[in-house]
């Protein structure tokens, strides 16, 4: 079991509530699957367990971002609370930046060189975060998709254990389906208005998630977690909020 730090810090508030979600981490071997639209929280939610893994146990986490070199990511992660200068320094978070040009010549193509460049990075980053596939996506076709997913499910079968940020709107229906299906973990993410008293509107942007699947079983219409993004706090629940579905 990869697993999370449960500290009760009000600066990492979020991370307790997420690693008792994941059932206390994350189990090795799993393809993890975080779906939304944009702006629903992906890369942050993907934040919080890359911290609650790299900071709770002697494991070391591999980070692919289409946004954020080290620097970058160690200065976003540091406005939620959650330093990670000391794991970036000491290579235990290790950051890779990936760049998106070469998609627009051959999206395929460069799928494969980056699920080449996963393969090939040190057997002890035992998890690995690609935030986010869904820019390569948009260029292949279905099946091309399909294959991705699959080869990412074979990457854990040989010993890693991998988390897939993926935007909603770029998968087509049996994609999705698709990536469901070969997941050990499914996490769903939705922003919904939230409603205080009839006729009254909270302006709050409320998030929600939904553990759709826990280490290979389906729970689905499950509970679900409902949150704000917070400076200097990062995830904050909101336990008590009514949602309006």
């Amino acid at each position: 079991m990869l697993g999370m730090t449960t500290t009760q810090d009000l600066g990492v508030s979020g991370v307790k509530d997420i690693a008792d979600a994941l059932g206390g981490g994350l189990k090795e071997n799993s393809l993890v699957v975080i779906e939304g639209e944009s702006g629903t929280g992906k890369s942050v939610l993907s934040q919080h367990i890359a911290y609650g893994v790299v900071c709770g146990h002697d494991s070391r986490v591999a980070y692919y971002s289409t946004d954020h070199n080290a620097r970058d990511l160690m200065n976003q992660m540091d406005e939620m609370g959650l330093d990670v200068a000391r794991e970036v320094v000491t290579d235990r978070l290790r950051v890779y930046r990936v760049g998106t040009g070469p998609v627009i010549k051959d999206g395929p193509h460069a799928l494969q060189g980056l699920i080449n460049h996963m393969v090939g990075i040190p057997e002890e980053f035992q998890l690995i975060f690609f935030d986010s596939p869904s820019w390569f996506m948009t260029h292949a076709d279905a099946m091309v998709k399909i294959d991705f997913l699959h080869v990412c499910k074979e990457l854990c079968e040989s010993g890693r254990t991998m988390v897939l940020v993926i935007d909603t709107h770029v998968f087509e229906q049996r994609t999705l389906a698709r990536a469901y299906a070969v997941s050990d973990y499914y996490l769903q993410l939705r922003n919904y208005d939230s409603v205080l008293e009839t006729g009254q509107m909270d302006l709050r942007i409320i998030k929600r998630l939904q553990v759709n699947k826990l280490r290979g079983v389906n729970r689905q219409g499950g509970d679900e977690i409902k949150f704000e993004i917070k400076p200097r706090v990062g995830i904050q629940l909101l336990p008590f909020v009514k949602v309006k579905v």
